[in-house]
């Protein structure tokens, strides 16, 4: 996620409607970094947002859906997602970390 859904106040209806509760695990790179380095296993040396990542989720969920049996019924409503979020919302988390 791009912010956290306790600042949005609900989780975006567009994802509400395709992973549901879900999305309550989707965190910004500050919570993953948090989460990590509280349980003092880990120093986290990067925590960041992948660039675009919604297009790359886009063009996989794309690509299964035109390849894979049943492609199209499993994961257009993710594309529908995808395509109406724009990126304000959906992205990924990349966190590196070294072991304490």
């Amino acid at each position: 996620m791009t912010r956290e859904l306790r600042d949005l106040g609900a989780v975006p209806p567009h994802i509400r409607r395709v992973v549901g509760r879900e999305a309550i695990a989707w965190h910004t790179p500050d919570r993953w970094r948090f989460q990590w380095e509280v349980t003092e296993l880990v120093r986290v040396t990067s925590a960041r947002l992948q660039r675009d990542a919604w297009r790359d989720w886009l063009l996989w969920s794309r690509a299964c859906a035109e390849h894979l049996p049943d492609g199209r019924k499993s994961h257009q409503p993710v594309i529908d997602m995808l395509t109406e979020d724009g990126g304000e919302f959906l992205s990924f988390a990349l966190v590196t970390a070294r072991k304490n």
